[in-house]
């Protein structure tokens, strides 16, 4: 298992450095993500993505609406399979994200939960 307080503080670090390319590169070629976040963004098209090609420009538009973006890590749990983080965004917003990782310490499978 991946360490998780490594693990939490490098996905932390790079959200908040906005570096697209380090933050896909904990995420799996073939990770399924998932967010309510999706289906506004696609117009209900889609709700989840299933590569990190996907992630790329849904992370992209993210910095470009939210340039201010900045994640405060609050806790995270784990367990056999992977690890949930619970961080704070600049405004206030609360979110918790489940993540299954790979045996290279990849994201296979994530869960975006958010209070608001």
């Amino acid at each position: 298992m991946t360490d998780p307080t490594s693990f939490a503080a490098a996905w932390i670090a790079d959200w908040n450095a906005h570096d697209v390319e380090k933050i896909l590169s904990h995420y799996a070629e073939d990770v399924v993500f998932h967010s309510p976040k999706i289906a506004l963004r696609t117009k209900g098209e889609k709700t989840f993505f299933t590569s990190r090609e996907e992630l790329r420009p849904y992370f992209n538009f993210a910095f470009h609406i939210r340039p201010h973006l900045r994640f405060t890590l609050l806790n995270f749990c784990q367990d056999r399979q992977g690890l949930a983080l619970i961080y704070q965004d600049e405004t206030g917003a609360t979110a918790t994200e489940l993540m299954d990782l790979n045996q290279q310490g990849q994201v296979v499978f994530a869960r975006v939960l958010y209070d608001r």
